[in-house]
């Protein structure tokens, strides 16, 4: 049941609809789910989209898609509000502000309220499967459900420096600075959304050194893998 003093009824009855499409799956053998954790400045969103194009090139019905950013686009969505909107609003509901705010002012979010439901969505997504949930803190919230396969890209910082240079057109001085910022704010949401670390190797299938598997390679042997748990 959701918690009306934060869900208004419009929202409730979107929650409700949304969920029942988890009833696709079913419930014995749910839709496989990968969930990608990594290090900064590894290529967490790359690996995953050619993961879905290799998956979505072999299987029928419904297609495997990349959840990263759109969490947040989902609860807006849910919501009835634009992000704008309710960064903006002052008729906005507080709690409601408080699930953006978590990612955009780490200051401002209601911890406990906010991290209750983020881990309901980013569940909603694992159980429904056929999807890749990047970051987020996903292999946390769906580390027991069966479905889902978890993975850890790491790679030397060397690697990680040179790809956000790259990427973001930066000096190496300045993607040095933008890892270090990163990292240390992605660390510091998973201390406070698992009161846990990322690098412990045991929460993972698989852990994967980008620097020395490209994103063509690494998908390969993914599917490879899922292939033969499956089979």
């Amino acid at each position: 049941m959701a918690n009306r003093d934060f869900w208004t009824p419009q929202l409730e009855a979107k929650l409700h609809a949304w969920h029942q499409i988890q009833l696709i799956a079913d419930a014995k053998k749910p839709a496989p789910c990968f969930t990608i954790a990594r290090e900064f400045g590894c290529q967490a969103y790359p690996l995953a989209e050619e993961l879905v194009k290799r998956l979505n090139s072999r299987v029928d019905g419904e297609p495997w898609v990349v959840i990263g950013s759109e969490i947040i686009d989902e609860v807006a969505r849910l919501s009835g509000f634009s992000v704008d909107q309710i960064e903006k609003s002052r008729d906005t509901p507080s709690s409601l502000k408080a699930i953006f705010s978590m990612f955009l002012d780490n200051s401002r979010a209601e911890e406990t309220e906010v991290f209750t439901h983020l881990r309901n969505v980013i569940r909603g997504f694992a159980i429904r499967g056929n999807c890749v949930l990047v970051g987020r803190g996903g292999v946390f919230a769906a580390q027991d459900l069966p479905n889902c396969i978890h993975l850890r890209l790491v790679a030397d910082y060397d690697f990680r420096v040179k790809k956000i240079m790259t990427s973001h057109k930066m000096s190496k001085a300045d993607a040095e600075q933008f890892i270090e910022l990163h990292q240390k704010q992605r660390d510091d949401f998973i201390k406070r959304f698992a009161d846990a670390s990322l690098d412990d190797a045991r929460l993972y299938h698989l852990v994967i050194n980008n620097g020395r598997m490209d994103v063509e390679v690494a998908a390969e042997l993914i599917e490879d893998y899922l292939i033969r748990l499956k089979s």
